[in-house]
């Protein structure tokens, strides 16, 4: 499921929805100027929740101000049940002190370094999916790949949200001046499976996905194909755990990890008699977020099968 809507920002707050699958916004070819960070070189300090944890409000406003934290924010982190980064440090000996100072705490970490993660590598994207009884075949832009079902090990369930603000200006007066203003918005339902030794992994997204694979069970919407569509990997795929947390986790994860956000600038576009107008487009998403949040389960789900959870 993929949609798109737009919403000016002038007082009329007009609001659309695209339906259509071939319908998107037209951006001018764009000159990148705020590129998106180099590759991540530090290390994470993961919190490990245990179920007998009981900080008193002292222990709480203590690591809170080691983590950089509110209260409440660790507070909530503490609710969760589900292991999330807590902080980023440059070093591996900066995370290896503030995991002591919080063990004394009374709070377990683990360190995993960002490198472990490969979020820079991008999970090969499946356009559809051929069933055996023994298999299941992946077809992407490049040759198909096959895994038994009794290899995949993990499905993380999530999102992928983008907002794209285009503001159009125009030179008056030798001063650039805005003359509109919109946002764009798209949001897809993704599962991303791991199998054996993958560690980047088969990403589904529900746009553009085939869902012929479901035979006679397929519906009429992408949602709903969607929905059988993981009901029937969890089912061949018995092994496999299944983790649907990211939506539940992912407020907690902007400090640690932020949402992606670059700013790219058109071409001049004439809008009329001597008049010229510049589009800057500044989109934000959580792609490499909701990446990075897959790829420490399949961490965790390795660690956790050969014994070292």
């Amino acid at each position: 499921m993929r949609s798109r809507s737009s919403r000016p920002t002038n007082h009329a707050q007009t609001h659309r929805i695209i339906a259509s699958e071939g319908e998107r916004a037209t951006i001018p070819q764009a000159e990148l100027t705020t590129p998106r960070p180099a590759t991540d070189e530090s290390y994470y300090l993961i919190w490990r929740p245990a179920p007998a944890i009981d900080l008193d409000e002292s222990k709480l406003a203590t690591a809170a101000s080691l983590l950089q934290l509110s209260a409440p924010e660790l507070s909530q982190a503490a609710t969760l049940g589900q292991p999330v980064p807590l902080a980023r440090a440059n070093t591996f000996e900066q995370a290896t002190t503030l995991g002591d100072e919080l063990r004394a705490l009374g709070i377990e970490s683990l360190t995993v370094a960002a490198r472990d993660l490969k979020a820079e590598m991008a999970p090969k994207k499946i356009r559809a999916l051929e069933f055996s009884e023994d298999s299941v075949t992946g077809i992407t832009s490049g040759a198909p790949e096959s895994t038994a079902w009794a290899e995949i090990l993990l499905i993380v369930a999530g999102r992928l949200h983008e907002k794209s603000a285009v503001v159009e200006a125009r030179r008056r007066h030798g001063q650039m001046q805005p003359v509109d203003s919109r946002e764009l918005f798209a949001d897809d339902l993704v599962l991303d499976l791991y199998s054996g030794a993958d560690e980047t992994g088969w990403r589904i997204i529900a746009t553009g996905f085939d869902f012929s694979c479901l035979g006679s069970e397929k519906k009429m919407t992408a949602v709903e194909n969607f929905q059988a569509l993981t009901r029937v990997l969890r089912e061949r795929a018995s092994r496999a755990e299944f983790d649907d947390s990211y939506v539940r986790v992912r407020q907690m994860l902007a400090a640690v990890w932020p949402l992606d956000q670059e700013t790219r600038r058109g071409e001049w576009r004439r809008s009329g008699a001597g008049k010229f107008d510049l589009s800057t487009v500044t989109t934000t998403d959580n792609a490499t977020q909701f990446t990075r949040y897959s790829r420490l389960r399949r961490w965790l789900r390795a660690r956790e099968l050969t014994g070292n959870s």
